[in-house]
């Protein structure tokens, strides 16, 4: 419950820590197997239409009242991703990539949904129509070519762009996000070369009330971090100071988590709140520290691939880090956002997560998913697998011969298959031993007998014990299930051993 360690020593573990916990999550009372994913939209397809298209972002258009939209963006088009089914007709064509930021903005005039990625021009949807913004278009955008902002963030009532291969950031007038805008760049003020590569808002109580300050980071991991609501005005804007963190994962880098705010770099997930004063002496401040091995390692092999991604599910209470590995190989390492524990999910392909309703949605490969829901991924079952801290019992000076194992666990179907073992002095080896469920129906009604036969989707308890042979001065149990109809929980495991003399 722990969860995943990949930072201490694998001899040096606490018991209620894992080594491998891949497609469990950790909860604050038991471990589960994670909630699969349902087809949501599909046949998104390529500009020839011979084939399925990667959608490589999702969002959410949200006016105050009214119906939200979801949109996906793939390859050259846009789709309206709002009700599920068979993908319909594309709202945009002609795009030259489906890599955008957007924002959601409201003015006196409507509410805005403002997507950019670069090379393309801004793109407006006003909750009912789409439309490129340029310098001549209404309304619009210049000083600067929109085409070539890249990045946005929302500060002080003031829509913020960042212009690709620069330090230079354009802002609106309050409450515009069109006009001429105004550039604000940052050249001077860092030191190690490189471009912006995105900017947040981070929220921070100085002692006389809450306030918020932009934080703008570049691709070399400097940070500015300002306060003050006028640039224009050396008496409404000032420089807080300059902090160095790992280089930055993407455009995509930034979550806002309660009043702090989250940055996916090369030296983990840092808050802004600490990594900070720290300036980059510390791995300890990540919020990942306990992965750092993992993350470390996901971070220097894969920091080029487009995907890396941070998002608040705050209904599932989780924090998931999309890691790009490969196209259409992608994982995600996920904490649990009220233990802190970590874990990591197979079998989401997910180029780019959205909350939209309050639900989480992914984009892959020519389909929209929604995530967290059911027992398995479209009817492929999900595989859970799990190795618990190696655990010495008490001593390291002698041998434990393992006669039984008990693990506690509950479902409310059959499993397709439960495997049980347990590793001996660090060797893992895929578990052997199959645990047999029976019952895992509930009674039907009219049938069954009252008050005798459990309710339908009752959740049942695995309390049996189980011929386990090992031999070692310290043992872990290794589970692996594979489900596609059953809600499986892991709640504890009991060892019957022998204990050996010294040698």
């Amino acid at each position: 419950m722990r969860g995943w360690n990949s930072r201490d020593s694998i001899a040096g573990m606490r018991p209620d820590e894992a080594v491998q916990l891949t497609n469990w999550f950790p909860t604050s009372s038991d471990v589960q197997v994670r909630k699969g994913s349902a087809a949501h939209v599909t046949g998104i397809l390529g500009v020839t239409d011979t084939g399925p298209e990667q959608v490589e972002t999702l969002a959410s258009y949200r006016p105050p009242s009214g119906s939200h939209k979801l949109f996906a963006f793939s390859g050259t088009r846009v789709y309206d991703v709002s009700a599920a089914g068979a993908a319909s007709a594309p709202v945009v064509t002609g795009m030259t990539n489906g890599r955008w930021q957007t924002v959601n903005f409201t003015t006196a005039g409507g509410n805005f949904l403002i997507c950019v990625n670069g090379t393309d021009d801004m793109l407006l949807y006003n909750g009912t129509s789409w439309a490129p913004i340029d310098a001549v278009s209404t309304p619009a955008i210049t000083n600067v070519s929109s085409s070539n902002l890249i990045g946005l963030n929302v500060f002080k009532e003031r829509v913020w762009y960042i212009e690709k291969a620069s330090m230079s950031v354009w802002y609106t007038g309050v409450g515009a996000f069109s006009g001429a805008l105004t550039e604000l760049d940052l050249g001077s003020v860092f030191k190690k070369g490189g471009y912006l590569m995105a900017m947040g808002t981070w929220t921070v109580d100085g002692g006389a009330g809450i306030d918020d300050l932009a934080v703008f980071i570049t691709s070399q991991g400097e940070v500015a971090v300002y306060e003050g609501t006028n640039p224009a005005s050396s008496t409404t804007w000032a420089l807080v100071g300059i902090f160095n963190i790992g280089a930055p994962l993407g455009r995509r880098c930034v979550q806002k988590y309660a009043g702090d705010l989250l940055i996916a770099t090369l030296d983990g997930i840092v808050p802004a709140s600490k990594s900070f004063t720290e300036d980059r002496v510390s791995s300890a401040v990540a919020v990942s520290d306990r992965i750092s091995g993992a993350m470390g390692d996901a971070a220097e092999a894969y920091n080029a691939n487009f995907g890396w991604e941070i998002t608040l599910y705050p209904k599932g209470g989780a924090l998931l880090v999309n890691v790009p590995k490969a196209t259409n190989a992608q994982v995600q390492y996920v904490m649990n956002t009220t233990t802190g524990a970590w874990c990591d999910f197979t079998g989401w392909a997910a180029n780019t997560f959205e909350i939209h309703n309050d639900e989480l949605y992914f984009g892959m490969l020519g389909e929209v998913r929604k995530a967290w829901t059911g027992t398995s991924d479209v009817g492929v079952a999900i595989v859970a697998e799990a190795i618990g801290a190696f655990d010495y019992f008490g001593t390291r000076s002698g041998q434990k011969h393992l006669k039984m194992v008990r693990p506690v666990i509950g479902w409310d179907s059959n499993p397709t298959e439960f495997l049980i073992g347990v590793d001996a002095d660090f060797l893992t080896q895929t578990p052997t031993g199959a645990i047999t469920f029976s019952g895992g129906s509930g009674g039907l009604w009219d049938t069954a007998t009252w008050d005798g036969s459990l309710w339908g989707g009752e959740v049942r308890l695995n309390n049996l014990w189980y011929t386990a042979f090992a031999m070692g001065y310290a043992l872990a149990l290794h589970l692996k299930v594979s489900t596609n109809a059953a809600q499986v929980r892991w709640a504890a495991t009991d060892y019957i051993y022998e204990s050996g003399s010294f040698l």
